[in-house]
This record gives structure tokens, C-alpha cells and sequence, in this order.
């Protein structure tokens, strides 16, 4: 490629963050194979690991590859303060040296390829953020795929916020997208949800999402349903106010079953049994007043949250 194709780049200096928890296996070759991808296309590359608190040796991995590559550098938390805030730390502090920002997973499953392709997505000038979209999910377990495309309905149907099916964390952003990101002070940040709400022009572009190059996937399926019920809560009151619906509608079923028990008694002279009655309406009842206290409570306790105003996450170590 000649200096004057480069020059004339929409895009030519790029920064990339990789979040990562106890990848020390995987983190060297992820990282060499993007720098040569990069490289190889003409793109000026700066790579930023997230060391999400690993215990498994992964910061040593990371200080010899920084010494070795000058172009990588790396950020240390004191503990892990999971993914969705490893991103929004990288996004905040990498600086601003870069015509285009990339978020990849640092277990090897997104490809230097697909990078490349969305790179060249994010070209046009009227694009601002190029999404990799997972065409299957034959990495994940049936019960996995059934409750990500759960989740993905029941978001789009609860929330106002739209987050395209198959979009993840594979993203590459403009300068500006990156810039509004920043000024976001949620104390449970959801990503997807994020991209989504703050709009812009999205291209979707489709990706393969690769086998794991070594060790188990950190994600598990109680951690995804985890950070699903936080995206939910962080962009829908629709649960708050469906507890008024039930309310309105207990409330309506009993003043029909009071008159109910009025005309069995006063026009047909019989008596409604009353026993096994109140213990099933106590019961129901008790139960949904429960529930929707715990809802409520849910709320609450962002809200608890976000007064203590304590940083997203603390830094141990960096040599940015």
C-alpha cells in the first residue's frame, strides 16, 4: 500500500481494546495475529489490554508482550469488576489518538478477518459504528442459543433501547461514538444497550465467531442470565409498572368475587365455602405483594448504588 492510500484513509490509525479475565494462555496469540492483520492492511495500531483482575498470571503475559511491542499497552484492575466496565475503562482511557476504536473478545473467537471487514465498513463516511453480527451460535449450548434469543425479544419488547439480534461486543466505533460513550455514569453499564441508546448509523456486518484457542469459556450461563436481568432492569421501568397492573387487576377480581359471594347469598340463599377461599387468596396474594416488593426493591437498590457515586473500577497498574 502506497503513503498517498494510506493519506487518503477515512481510517488509518486504529486502537484496540480487549477486556480480559485469566486468558493468559490465549492473549499473546490474539494479540500478535491483530497486529499483523493491521500491519498487513496499513493501518497504524494501538492494542489496549483490560486486565479485568486475573489471577491465573495473565498481567506477566501482558508486561512481557507490552515490552516486547512498544504499540501495545495495557490497563490492571485491583479486582474484577466484570467485562461490560472492562470496555468502558478501555474506551476511557486509551486517549484520543485514533481515527477508529475496536472492541474484540481476547479469547480468540473474533478474527483478525472480520476486524478488517469492519474496519472497512467504518470507511464510509456515513457510518459510525460497524457491529459484527454472529450468523449461528454453534459455540454456545442449545439452552444457551434458546435463552440469548429469549433475552433478545424480551428486550426489544420490555425496553424502548434496540439492540439487533447476534450484535455483541465486536464493534468498531468512530471518534465521536466514542466520545459520547465516555460521558456514561451507570454503575451497571450494559454495552449492547449503550450502542443501542445512543443511536447513530449502524452497519451490520456479519462474522464468524471462532473456537476458543484454548481453556473454558469465563462466561457462564448463570453470569449471562445475571447480566440480562441488570440490562432489563437498566433500561425498562415496564417491570415497575406492570406490578400496577396486577394490582389493578387483583384488585377488580376481588370486587367481582365479592359480588359474587353477595348474589349466592342474598338471591340463592347459599353459602360460599370460606376457608379453603382465603387461605388460596392469602396465599396468591401475599405471594404477588412479595414479588413486587423485591421488584421494587431491585430498582431501589440502583439507585442505592449509583448515591454511593464510587469509580466504575479502580486501576492497580498501566503504562498508558
Amino acid at each position: 500500500m502506497t503513503h498517498h492510500e494510506k493519506s487518503s484513509r477515512l481510517v488509518s490509525r486504529v486502537t484496540v481494546i480487549f477486556p480480559l479475565h485469566n486468558e493468559a494462555e490465549n492473549i499473546k496469540g490474539v494479540v500478535d495475529e491483530v497486529v499483523t492483520q493491521l500491519a498487513t492492511a496499513g493501518y497504524f495500531a494501538k492494542i489496549v489490554l483490560v486486565d479485568d483482575g486475573s489471577v491465573d498470571g495473565s498481567l506477566e503475559v501482558i508486561r512481557e508482550i507490552c515490552s516486547a511491542q512498544a504499540s501495545v499497552k495495557y490497563i490492571s484492575f485491583s479486582r474484577n469488576f466484570g467485562k461490560e466496565i472492562a470496555i468502558l475503562a478501555g474506551l476511557n482511557e486509551c486517549g484520543d489518538d485514533f481515527d477508529a476504536l475496536a472492541c474484540m473478545d481476547s479469547d480468540g473467537q473474533h478474527a483478525g478477518e472480520d476486524l478488517l471487514n469492519l474496519l472497512a465498513a467504518a470507511e464510509s463516511p456515513t457510518v459510525d459504528m460497524a457491529c459484527g453480527v454472529r450468523g449461528d451460535r454453534n459455540y454456545q449450548t442449545g439452552s444457551q442459543r434458546m435463552m440469548a434469543n429469549a433475552f433478545y425479544w424480551l428486550f426489544r419488547y420490555l425496553s424502548d433501547t434496540r439492540i439487533e439480534t447476534g450484535v455483541g461486543d465486536f464493534i468498531v466505533m468512530k471518534p465521536h461514538v466514542v466520545k459520547t460513550l465516555r460521558q456514561v455514569r451507570e454503575q451497571n453499564p450494559f454495552v449492547k444497550g449503550l450502542v443501542g441508546w445512543i443511536g447513530f448509523e449502524k452497519q451490520l456486518v456479519p462474522i464468524k465467531i471462532r473456537p476458543r484457542l484454548s481453556g473454558d469459556a469465563k462466561q457462564s450461563t448463570s453470569k449471562m442470565i445475571r447480566l440480562a436481568f441488570r440490562a432489563i432492569l437498566s433500561f425498562s421501568s415496564l417491570p415497575l409498572r406492570a406490578w400496577s397492573v396486577l394490582g389493578i387487576t387483583s384488585a377488580l377480581l376481588a370486587a367481582l368475587y365479592l359480588v359474587f359471594v353477595v348474589i349466592q347469598t342474598a338471591v340463592y340463599g347459599k353459602e360460599v365455602p370460606g376457608y379453603a377461599t382465603i387461605v388460596v387468596l392469602l396465599l396468591g396474594l401475599g405471594g404477588l405483594q412479595l414479588l413486587s416488593i423485591g421488584m421494587v426493591g431491585e430498582y431501589v437498590a440502583r439507585i442505592h448504588d449509583a448515591s454511593k457515586m464510587r469509580p466504575l473500577y479502580i486501576i492497580k497498574s498501566k503504562n498508558l
